[in-house]
């Protein structure tokens, strides 16, 4: 009999051995990695300024091996870009559509871009311009946009904004710099809240 309960004993902390080391194995792979300015997906969210953003897309510009991020979010009917760039230092962007007055001001001209753009009382000065080609996370079809020309200002107060002229249209944004630390960056179950298909 004793012979059988130590046998009994024995098969149950075998079982109980092989149950723990499987759970180590399969436990960090359940848990969500961590999201950074860098790894954002579709459905992250993105909380700033008491708002809490959902991911839609992610956009990966390329200028001849310099590489940015856009990230498209939303919240309701309202949009937003963060724009993510690592050089020398971390630069964080804040942006939304221009108003349809500097759009078209902006998309009557050609390249090159002008040096100065005047707009509500500020004067942008011309920091960057060229070439990039984009590609998209998150679209099915049109993954690679092509390229566009771009140009990047700054204002006074961080103030920044951003014209984007591709093949068929010039895209126009404007808005600020943030810091990185007034943002909270939280996983999300990697659907789209805002397209059907998800």
């Amino acid at each position: 009999m004793a012979i059988w309960l130590l046998l009994l004993v024995l098969l149950l902390a075998a079982f109980a051995l092989l149950r723990v080391q499987r759970l180590r194995r399969t436990r960090p792979s359940s848990l969500p990695t961590p999201r950074t300015l860098f790894n954002l997906h579709t459905g992250d969210i993105v909380q700033f300024d008491g708002r809490d953003w959902v991911v839609e897309d992610r956009l990966l510009y390329d200028e001849d091996g310099f590489q940015w991020l856009e990230y498209l979010l939303r919240d309701g009917s309202e949009a937003r870009w963060l724009a993510v760039s690592e050089d020398d230092w971390l630069e964080l962007s804040w942006l939304e559509a221009a108003p349809a007055a500097l759009a078209r001001q902006l998309a009557a001209g050609a390249t090159p871009f002008p040096e100065q753009i005047h707009w509500d009382g500020l004067t942008y000065e011309r920091r960057e311009e060229g070439r990039a080609s984009a590609s998209s996370s998150a679209r099915t079809m049109n993954r690679h946009l092509a390229s566009c020309r771009f140009a990047d200002y700054e204002a006074e107060g961080q103030r920044v904004l951003s014209v984007e002229r591709w093949d068929d249209e010039t895209e126009v944004t404007i808005g600020h710099q943030i810091d990185p630390s007034a943002l909270t960056l939280l996983p999300g179950d990697g659907r789209s809240v805002y397209r059907l298909n998800g």
